[in-house]
């Protein structure tokens, strides 16, 4: 797996490609959570472009461990994939996300994640 972490005027974007397993991200996560505490940049915008979906279990785990590795309600993680089929076979992080309490969705374009992302 690859990524790119930058800061810009407004968000922490990542981008993620190449992840070829189901294991939940963790270990990224941490690393987009340090880089967005040291940067001052709670709205982070993650583009991915991943061989295959996590599983719906993996998509749970991932949501879940969110808050324990620091992310809290300040932060907002926008989630925008390469494909519609890509995001579509995400959306159970919606629902998980919104259960938890968690600020992270899936979105079809980046203007419609950065919209939600600039929003009070």
């Amino acid at each position: 797996m690859e990524y790119a972490i930058t800061a810009d005027e407004e968000f922490l974007r990542v981008k993620v490609s190449g992840r070829d397993t189901d294991r939940p991200p963790s270990e990224v996560c941490a690393l987009i959570y340090h880089e967005s505490e040291g940067s001052g940049r709670p709205r982070i915008l993650i583009e991915l472009d991943q061989k295959f979906p996590l599983s719906p279990t993996s998509q749970h785990q991932l949501v879940t461990r969110l808050p324990a590795i620091g992310f809290g309600h300040k932060h907002r993680i926008a989630l925008v994939h390469q494909t519609e089929g890509a995001r579509k076979a995400n959306d159970f992080i919606n629902v998980v996300a919104a259960n938890r309490g968690v600020n992270v969705r899936n979105f079809p374009s980046l203007h419609d994640a950065e919209t939600w992302l600039r929003e009070p």
